[in-house]
């Protein structure tokens, strides 16, 4: 017994023995930091002439994990990488063809990379960085502040800054070997992790209604004006009136942009109330407008805000029926207003983020920061977002309106890595693409609103021939 005992007080002591860098931290990731003391006076402090002479070094942390500490060249700074090692897949062409092959690589923003910058000018540390999320764009890095003598934290998501410049009050040169569980644990109230890590397990049913809507989009065709009214018959979207529907697409779903997004919305209700969401409701105002503004100058029946009121209609309907009792847009709570992000980084320097404005939203260049954020913070969520650019009334004269509206699923895959689909018009974009396509105009704005995801959705599918009413 006193045996047993003696081995366990000494296992324990053992670990507690163990550097911090041994210990586990919240992303999973490999660290470099016991390698990092090993090679810090020669790679971290030495003179630009001296690390050109180093050669790259291969080294392994304690848990067997191999690094490559190495030196890489830019116009005005150099770079000391400690980089883990994973797995490229590559093609190689040979004579015969191409061959597919699996080759080690040590990538510089990975999960689980150091950089050390420093001025080529006159040597001086400008930033450390550590990569940890499976997005090289996530990253978080470290300063010395002015005097030299204390650091300053950013925390940067796609070129966006979640903070910047968080004084934190301990030297600099503690980041040349710190590990990444240390700087977790010392920036645990100073930087918003809560903005930058996924949450396991919680995009479940995100996932099972972007397959039903993909699985279904054979079955649909874009027609202008188009939806379905409460009873599954189709109908003009701006009057609620039964609309035709040309003979050559009877055996589809006929539906517009505004039309698209109801029929996702009818298909997390349906299954709950027993019916679609009735069309009436859904056109109503959200905001008041200038009645001799745009509007008059469009038409009197033109409604420049239509898809902004359609979508925080549509949120606040199905928010209704899962509550059970009518919850009206203004008592919804369903705009996402949020402004996570204090600067941006661009070609002209740091500017200040383009965040909320209301009754328009964010720009669209904005989307996918936000939307990583959201798809941290609110797991079990989707977006529909209400499309404002700009038209041409009477006379020629532009304005900004909201005719169109999408719906985007953010989440994280099984690795960790951020994703956003997005379902547009009767076709599936990725984020990309729907940006891309926005991009040009500088008055494209996305006014976005949250809508709980639900893995008993079963949207409307096509009607069947013999039951097709002809008069439609």
């Amino acid at each position: 017994m006193f045996v047993k005992k003696g081995i366990l007080i000494f296992l324990f002591c053992a670990v507690c023995a163990l550097p911090f860098f041994a210990e586990w931290n919240s992303f999973d990731i490999p660290d470099s930091a016991e390698i990092r003391r090993q090679v810090s006076r020669e790679w971290f402090e030495g003179s630009l002439d001296v690390v050109r002479g180093l050669n790259s070094e291969i080294r392994s942390n304690q848990v067997g994990t191999q690094f490559q500490i190495r030196l890489e060249e830019q116009q005005e700074v150099f770079l000391v990488i400690a980089a883990p090692k994973s797995q490229m897949k590559v093609d190689i062409y040979e004579g015969n063809g191409v061959r597919a092959a699996v080759e080690d690589s040590y990538n510089m923003d990975s999960p689980g990379s150091w950089l050390l910058v420093r001025s080529k000018q006159n040597g001086a540390p400008e930033s450390v960085r550590y990569y940890f999320a499976k997005d090289a764009g996530v990253y978080v890095q470290f300063r010395p502040d002015q005097k030299g003598k204390s650091s300053l934290a950013d925390m940067v998501i796609f070129d966006n800054y979640a903070a910047r410049g968080v004084p934190l009050g301990v030297p600099f040169e503690r980041f040349y070997t710190a590990s990444f569980a240390e700087i977790q644990a010392l920036t645990k109230s100073n930087l918003p992790w809560a903005s930058v890590e996924p949450k396991s397990g919680l995009y479940d049913d995100t996932l099972v209604m972007i397959q039903t809507i993909r699985g279904s989009l054979g079955n649909i065709a874009y027609q202008d004006d188009a939806a379905y009214n409460e009873e599954g018959k189709p109908v003009s979207v701006r009057n609620g009136q039964i609309r035709y529907v040309p003979e050559d697409l009877r055996k589809k779903l006929t539906l517009s942009s505004p039309g698209f997004v109801k029929w996702i919305c009818d298909g997390i209700v349906e299954p709950l109330a027993g019916s679609y969401l009735k069309m009436k409701p859904l056109v109503q105002p959200t905001f008041e407008t200038n009645p001799t503004g745009a509007k008059a100058v469009m038409g009197a029946n033109y409604s420049t805000s239509f898809s902004l009121d359609w979508t925080r209609n549509l949120a606040a309907a199905v928010l209704s029926v899962r509550n059970n009792k009518t919850v009206l847009y203004k008592d919804s709570g369903v705009d996402v207003s949020i402004e996570p992000f204090a600067v941006r980084w661009t070609d002209k320097g740091f500017q200040n983020a383009a965040g909320y404005i209301a009754n328009t939203g964010y720009r669209v260049q904005y989307l996918k920061p936000l939307l990583y954020v959201l798809a941290t913070k609110y797991p079990q969520y989707f977006y529909l977002a209400a499309i404002r650019q700009t038209d041409r009334g009477k006379g020629g004269n532009e304005f900004s309106v909201f005719n169109d509206a999408a719906a985007i699923f953010p989440y994280f895959d099984a690795d960790g890595k951020f994703k956003a689909v997005v379902f547009y018009d009767g076709r599936e974009y990725s984020l990309q693409q729907f940006c891309s396509s926005f991009e040009k105009s500088n008055g494209a704005f996305v006014h976005l609103v949250r809508v709980k995801t639900s893995a008993k959705f079963y949207p409307q599918e096509p009607v069947k021939e013999k039951e097709n009413d002809r008069r439609y």
